[in-house]
């Protein structure tokens, strides 16, 4: 079931200046790994610490945190030692909150701005599952109007993933008679923003995923055309020869590449976005198709965070919050992440 998550208050009504924030503190409680590789079980392994609140230098802004977001980099961190790891030593990419304080040279931003962001650039410095965190002005973005401090914690990674994927890919396609997009995964992370892009940002005509039980449903209510149940049929084999204009392999299953080359069109593309499926390009493709190796998410410039922001505010796109954990629960959303089958993403709040 997915949890609905509302606020009282609209965000943006919360601070209206500087002075609303008050004195910072000088701690702050923060969302640890004791170590990576992880096994017994992995959560054991992610504590709550008390450590300094940061001070933001040239370039940079504090955010006092509202919200973050357990994505499955940040799981395969705390298992396997690779992926997303935060920054120094606290875990957490995604941020939503408000300007806290500003370094020299923030001109764009100001404290009390309520504000969203993926903090990947930052690694080494501050992860974002903690009550403050410190982002580049650059990278950070403010927030889309229609969304709550919650569902936005939920979204930077995952959001800007998708978009930039889609965008490799060539969208938009407005303009493009009868052009299909194929995602391999509708109902996590990157397919829940990967299809509502595609059909209803992008312009695609025609928008094929896969998902199973309650998931079917939603990413038809997504905008998905059609919905294959892959506990009965691979969502690529599913598919006429040459049926395909863009298969965005967000899955990445083990010779779903080769698949791929039978499903595509002359002129198609398949874009592989890497993660713990095993997935290759194809090491035999088709002359008149193109692959791309997706590679890494590009968090640096807030540009693309406004793209999305407008997105959200004109209604094309939704936030999907499945549960919400607060910060000292941390654990529990990994716990729920790592299970699977969740439709949209987990939540980790700093409200007490």
């Amino acid at each position: 079931m997915i949890a609905a998550v509302t606020l009282l208050l609209h965000p943006f009504a919360l601070f209206s200046n500087s002075s609303a924030l008050g004195s910072l503190p000088s701690t702050m409680r923060s969302v640890h790994v004791t170590h990576p590789l992880c096994f017994t079980p992995f959560t054991s392994c992610i504590k709550e610490r008390t450590v300094a609140v940061p001070t933001p230098g040239p370039g940079m802004v504090l955010i006092k945190v509202e919200a973050s977001s357990v994505n499955p980099c940040d799981v395969d961190y705390v298992e396997y030692g690779v992926g997303c790891s935060g920054g120094g030593g606290t875990l957490g990419m995604d941020a939503s909150g408000t300007v806290a304080a500003v370094g020299s040279g923030v001109d764009r931003l100001k404290v009390g701005d309520a504000v969203w962001a993926d903090g990947g650039v930052l690694t080494g410095v501050t992860g974002t599952m903690a009550e403050y965190a410190l982002l580049h002005e650059q990278q950070t973005g403010l927030m889309p109007r229609s969304l709550n401090f919650t569902e936005a914690g939920t979204v930077p990674l995952v959001g800007l993933t998708a978009t930039e994927c889609l965008l490799k890919a060539g969208a938009p396609w407005k303009g493009r008679a009868n052009l299909t997009v194929l995602i391999t995964s509708g109902t996590g992370g990157t397919g829940t923003y990967g299809v509502q892009l595609a059909k209803r940002a992008f312009g695609a005509s025609h928008v094929v995923t896969a998902a199973s039980g309650a998931g079917i449903a939603f990413a038809k209510s997504l905008g998905a055309d059609s919905v294959i149940d892959y506990k009965v049929q691979d969502v690529l084999d599913a598919q006429p020869a040459e049926s395909v204009d863009i298969v965005f392999d967000n899955y990445g299953a083990k010779g779903s590449a080769d698949k791929a080359m039978r499903a595509l069109r002359t002129g198609g593309t398949y874009l592989l976005l890497p993660g713990g499926g095993g997935g290759t390009l194809s090491k035999h493709p088709r002359a008149d198709v193109t692959q791309i190796n997706f590679g890494y998410t590009n968090s640096s410039d807030f540009r693309t965070l406004d793209m999305l922001a407008t997105f959200f505010d004109a209604g094309a796109l939704k936030a999907y919050v499945y549960d919400a954990y607060p910060l000292e629960q941390a654990a529990a959303a990994f716990a729920l992440s790592k299970a699977g089958h969740i439709i949209g993403k987990v939540a980790v709040t700093t409200a007490l």
